[in-house]
């Protein structure tokens, strides 16, 4: 006697598809985690790089003197600027190395630029060009 035939799929064919699709969607999961990671990098270190820009850009405000100074912007990110005069001939524009190193949490970043001073006449000091 032989069977009737029937249409559809075993337990097996069925086992193996969800299989496929448990490995599939676990790969999917995995890129996802991981771009979302890399995005809040980008986001802290944009984050970072515009509060340095903010701190240099108030450097220009008055006149630039050797020295360190430390604050905090925004409540939680950390900053610390050394700046140092670089040798210069009597007469020639000063030359300033600005060291900035922000940080927010565990996350660090260090900027550094240069700044030429125009040169001091008597009695009073230079101004950033």
């Amino acid at each position: 006697m032989s069977r009737p035939h029937q249409a559809g799929f075993t337990l097996l064919e069925m086992l193996a598809a969800l299989v496929v699709m448990a490995v599939c969607s676990s790969v999917v999961l995995v890129a996802f985690g991981q771009s979302a990671r890399s995005l809040q990098q980008v986001e802290r270190s944009d984050r970072l790089s515009l509060a340095a820009r903010s701190v240099l850009d108030d450097q220009d405000i008055g006149i630039l003197q050797s020295g360190r100074r430390e604050g905090v912007l925004d409540g939680d990110i950390h900053w610390t600027l050394a700046v140092s005069e670089q040798a210069a001939k009597a007469g020639q524009p000063r030359l300033m190395r600005l060291d900035l190193t922000v940080s927010e949490g565990r996350r660090r970043a260090q900027f550094s630029t240069l700044r030429l001073v125009s040169p001091a006449s008597p009695g009073s000091p230079g101004n950033a060009l």
